[in-house]
C-alpha cells in the first residue's frame, strides 16, 4: 500500500517539472537563447535593419525594395578577392529568403569601384536568385572554397559574369 502514495508523488512531481520547463522558455524571450529567428515581411522600412544583419565583405552602394523584388549593389574594391565577393553574392540571397516572408527575388550586383574614373562603377558580376531554387535546410557553404560556391551559385541561380571578371579572374598562362 506504500507504493500507491510514492507513485503520486512521483508522478505530480514530474508533471510540475515538465510544466515549468515549458512555460520556462516563455518567461523571457529577450533573451537570445530563448529567442528564435522568425521570418517577416521586407519592405522599405525595415530593409535598412535586415541588410546591416549580413555580414558583408563588400561596402553596400544601394538597395531597392519593389514589391517581392530586392535589389542590391556592392562595392568592389581592386584589393576584394574572388572569395569575398562569391560569399557576399551568397550571403545576400540566403539571408533575404531566410529572415523574409514575401522576397521571392533577390537580384545583387558587384560593381567595380577600382577602374571608376567619371563615378559609374562598371558592373563584375550578377545574380538572379529565385526563392523556389533556394534550398532553406540545404548545408551552409560559409566556409566553403571559393571554387565550391562558384558551382553552388551557379547550379543554384542564373549567374552573369562579365568580361570585367573574367579578364580579372582567369587564370594567367
Amino acid at each position: 500500500m506504500k507504493w500507491v502514495p510514492r507513485l503520486l508523488i512521483v508522478t505530480a512531481l514530474s508533471i510540475a517539472v515538465a510544466s515549468a520547463l515549458s512555460y520556462l522558455s516563455q518567461l523571457d524571450e529577450s533573451l537570445s537563447v530563448f529567442r528564435s529567428v522568425k521570418a517577416h515581411p521586407v519592405s522599405e522600412n525595415n530593409i535598412v535593419d535586415v541588410v546591416s544583419k549580413m555580414q558583408l565583405h563588400l561596402r553596400v552602394r544601394r538597395v531597392e525594395v519593389n514589391h517581392a523584388v530586392v535589389s542590391i549593389d556592392l562595392l568592389a574594391v581592386k584589393t576584394s578577392a574572388k572569395s569575398e565577393m562569391l560569399r557576399d553574392l551568397y550571403e545576400v540571397p540566403t539571408m533575404m529568403f531566410a529572415s523574409s516572408t514575401n522576397i521571392n527575388q533577390v537580384l545583387v550586383r558587384v560593381l567595380d569601384a577600382s577602374g571608376d574614373r567619371e563615378g559609374n562603377p562598371q558592373p563584375l558580376v550578377a545574380v538572379d536568385a529565385r526563392r523556389e531554387k533556394w534550398l532553406p535546410k540545404e548545408a551552409g557553404l560559409r566556409s566553403g572554397t571559393a571554387e565550391e560556391l562558384q558551382q553552388y551559385l551557379d547550379n543554384r541561380f542564373r549567374m552573369t559574369y562579365t568580361f570585367k571578371w573574367q579578364e580579372r579572374f582567369a587564370p594567367k598562362s
